[in-house]
């Protein structure tokens, strides 16, 4: 496979099959029982005489050796060790693409970072199972750093351009880990460079890289508010999801759900709810948005407060209840149209301050003038509040922009 240059071949081989699904091809049999035996340089030895004069560096031999290492380690249950074995092996390997000048070596350094990364996170639980407070979880920050200089390589590779098209996996991954470390300020700097007029135009990475970027920086504008953001990345992540992708697809619309609500007053659809088996997250928060109904928005959040929290999504489904306000203000006005219709735009505040109190709902009017006021502020409403008079004066035409249906 090196000396044929056939890139999905040495990743297949380089993989080590620590995570489900993986089509691992790792020549351990060619090794034996010796593998079990074997110090790390009488294994480079070995696999320096195997690969003999067929492969295009001898940087291979050590990538081979540490993968090889890593799943010995990995297959007796020293995973903190096999992690180490496995980071031996990583600068032969970026020594090994910048050499070579053709395209072949991506799918290799994409397997090789899947490999890191996997590795350090098992490596991690199994030191915190461990209890031993001697001993730091710090594998996966580790691979982080390690990761880092794959994305160095890649971004200025030698030879073909192409090569490039490594980096977004790349970018990827270090966004998993730092979603996994709560590091998320790291994440900025890799998404000026993604951003950079100088990077690779977007529509040259994979379907499935762009997605899976869309979504990770659709999620990181939802934790810095920037909702409208939030709302285009989610979009595209979802729009350009293969549908027979379902478990991906619902893991979007997880958070492109109340984003759009938020955002967009968008509501999803029940038959869109009922496909992705989002029911149960989503339809009590829809109905409590379109009936106005504050005492059922904090029963739903009430009953969904672990889901939302693991999700990572409860301050945004907070922000939700200024939905639910919208809703009732505009019950309010229909009602106070009917009994004032010369003053259908001019609804006293008091009105909502009742409205909300008949639902359970302790306030009072300087508070409603509040609430009122951020409505007014981040577009849900048309109008602007009288605090002399004490009504909230509506535009005649469109004072409730409508609520769409998706």
């Amino acid at each position: 496979s090196f000396a044929r240059k056939n890139g999905r071949e040495v990743a297949q081989a380089l993989d080590l099959g620590i995570k489900e699904g993986s089509n691992s091809k790792l020549p351990m049999s060619l090794i034996g029982e010796s593998l079990k035996r074997a110090s790390p340089a009488q294994l480079g030895n070995q696999c320096s005489k195997f690969l003999g004069s067929a492969e295009p560096s001898p940087k291979a031999a050590e990538v081979v050796a540490a993968c090889l290492l890593c799943a010995r380690e990995y297959h007796c249950g020293n995973l903190a060790e096999a992690y180490d074995q496995l980071v031996a092996g990583v600068q032969p390997f970026l020594d090994l693409f910048r050499q070579e000048e053709e395209t072949w070596v991506v799918e290799p350094l994409h397997v090789m970072v899947s490999n890191l990364r996997h590795c350090a996170e098992l490596a991690d639980s199994a030191i915190k199972a461990a209890g031993d407070e001697r001993v730091k979880p710090d594998k996966l920050e580790n691979a982080g750093n390690h990761l880092m200089s794959c994305f160095s390589a890649a971004n200025r590779p030698q030879g073909d351009p192409d090569k490039r098209l490594a980096t977004l996996r790349i970018v990827n991954s270090l966004f998993r880990i730092y979603f996994k470390l709560n590091t998320l300020r790291n994440c900025k700097y890799l998404i000026r460079v993604v951003d950079a007029k100088k990077f690779v135009a977007f529509p040259h990475f994979q379907a499935g890289d762009r997605v899976t970027y869309k979504f990770f920086v659709g999620r990181l504008a939802v934790f810095d508010e920037n909702f409208d953001e939030a709302n285009d990345h989610l979009s595209y992540a979802f729009d350009h999801c293969h549908p027979s992708h379902y478990t991906q697809r619902r893991l979007i619309l997880k958070y492109l759900v109340p984003v759009k609500i938020f955002a967009k007053q968008s509501l999803p659809s029940d038959a869109l709810l009922q496909k992705y088996d989002l029911a149960g997250w989503y339809s009590a928060i829809k109905e409590a948005v379109k009936t106005g109904s504050v005492g059922k928005f904090e029963e739903a959040l009430r009953e969904k407060m672990a889901l939302f929290v693991q999700a990572g999504i409860f301050l945004l489904m907070e922000k939700l209840r200024v939905a639910v306000y919208r809703r009732l203000l505009k019950r309010v006005k229909l009602i106070h149209a009917e009994m004032r219709p010369e003053k259908a735009v001019q609804v006293p505040l008091r009105y909502f301050v009742g409205a909300l109190q008949w639902q359970g709902y302790v306030t009072d009017l300087d508070e409603v003038e509040c609430i009122v006021a951020n409505l007014i502020y981040n577009g849900h409403v048309k109008g602007y509040i009288s605090h002399k008079s004490g009504v909230v004066v509506l535009s005649k035409k469109e004072p409730f922009p409508a609520m769409k249906i998706y």
